[in-house]
């Protein structure tokens, strides 16, 4: 596989895009790269592994969508400018989907 490949996967009635690109660094020397935010995934996996996650996805972006519907409480906050992009470069860096579920993580482990 060369480049990036994008599919599609029907949930529902609804179809879900999903990307594959070859991966490799010191632990996936022959790996793919899997996202689908849908499920929220974005990580390498093992070639091997990929049509078992295959199968899995459906149930996987199914329970995305659970867990996301029961996100209904918002909490808001003001910062200065300087501060939201080091948030977010942050988030980023740990490899957070989004600064809400990095900032979930920092507060609900203290």
């Amino acid at each position: 596989m060369s480049g990036k490949s994008k599919h599609y996967i029907t949930v529902g009635n609804k179809k879900y895009v999903y990307t594959l690109r070859s991966y490799k660094d010191e632990i996936f020397e022959d790996g793919i790269f899997f996202e689908c935010n849908a499920a929220n995934i974005a990580q390498p996996f093992l070639r091997e592994d990929i049509p078992a996650l295959l199968v899995d996805l459906p149930e996987l972006i199914l329970e995305e969508k659970r867990y996301r519907a029961e996100q209904k409480e918002i909490i808001r906050f003001r910062v200065a400018p300087e501060d939201k992009k080091a948030i977010e470069k942050k988030a980023v860096q740990k490899g957070y989907a989004s600064v809400s579920s990095f900032l979930r993580d920092l507060a609900l482990k203290a």
